[in-house]
This record gives structure tokens, C-alpha cells and sequence, in this order.
């Protein structure tokens, strides 16, 4: 014997499921006539890691890509143009923001090198492209650091 505990059926006492309510009616609700009556409740602005990343690919193509990719390439600071990874990073940086005041990107050209610097380390692990990666890589495959236990 099915005991039901006082409970009905669920569908019965709240009108079915919101799919079974939906095949109900034929039509959906009606799209906004015009671009001006959509409205967008999620609002997002580009971060300054989109910023840079902008910078960074117009770098990439741009006149002065073998400067600035001399800057990026070291894993080591031996390897370093500047004999340091984090004087690459600023001078990588500094290129960043005149690049932005040449493109009248006014928010990067304002912005300190410091933090233009941490931003690219952010636009540079999107790409799997960071020194760390690049550090770690082995015929193109990114190697796990066990702490030099093997």
C-alpha cells in the first residue's frame, strides 16, 4: 500500500512544471521592435586586462614587433634584454602605453607601468604564452613543476 503523507501529486497543486506550463501557450512573449528598446541588465565594461590585450596584439602586428617581443621572450633573467625579467616586463609596459597615447587610448596611456606590467602577465597566461609557461615547456607541452622531486 503507497502511502502519500498528505502530499498531492506536485503537479497537480502548483499547475505542473514550467514546461508543461510553457506548451500551454502557442507564442512567445514578443522581441523588442528596435535596438533602443533592448535593454541589457547584465552590464559589463572592458576590464584593463581587455585594455592591454588590445595593446599587446596591436604590438604583436604592428611596426614594432620585434622590440617588443624581444621583451617578452625571456623565462630567465640572463635571457632578459634589460638582464632582468621584471625590467622587461616595464619596458614591455612602457611600449603598452605610448602605443596608447599614439592610439589616443586615453585610459592606458594615463595608467602606472606597474600596473600596465601585471595586466600583460594577465593577457600573456590567456594565450599560455606567461614566462612561467614558456618556463615549464617541453617540446611545445607545458611540463608540471614537482618541486624537483623526479
Amino acid at each position: 500500500m503507497h502511502q502519500n503523507s498528505g502530499m498531492e501529486n506536485k503537479e497537480t497543486v502548483t499547475g505542473g512544471s514550467i514546461a508543461s506550463r510553457a506548451l500551454k501557450h502557442n507564442e512567445p512573449p514578443q522581441l523588442p521592435a528596435t535596438l533602443e528598446k533592448w535593454e541589457r541588465f547584465i552590464q559589463t565594461e572592458r576590464t584593463i586586462n581587455d585594455l592591454v590585450e588590445d595593446a599587446h596584439r596591436a604590438l604583436i602586428k604592428g611596426e614594432h614587433s620585434v622590440d617588443y617581443r624581444r621583451f617578452l621572450w625571456a623565462v630567465y633573467d640572463e635571457q632578459a634584454v634589460e638582464g632582468s625579467l621584471a625590467a622587461d616586463n616595464i619596458e614591455s609596459a612602457r611600449m603598452i602605453r605610448e602605443w596608447a597615447a599614439e592610439a589616443d587610448s586615453h585610459e592606458l596611456a594615463r595608467e602606472k607601468l606597474a600596473t600596465i606590467a601585471k595586466a600583460l602577465g594577465v593577457v600573456l597566461r590567456r594565450y599560455h604564452a606567461s614566462r612561467k609557461e614558456r618556463r615549464q615547456m617541453v617540446d611545445g607541452e607545458v611540463v608540471p613543476n614537482d618541486g624537483g622531486t623526479e
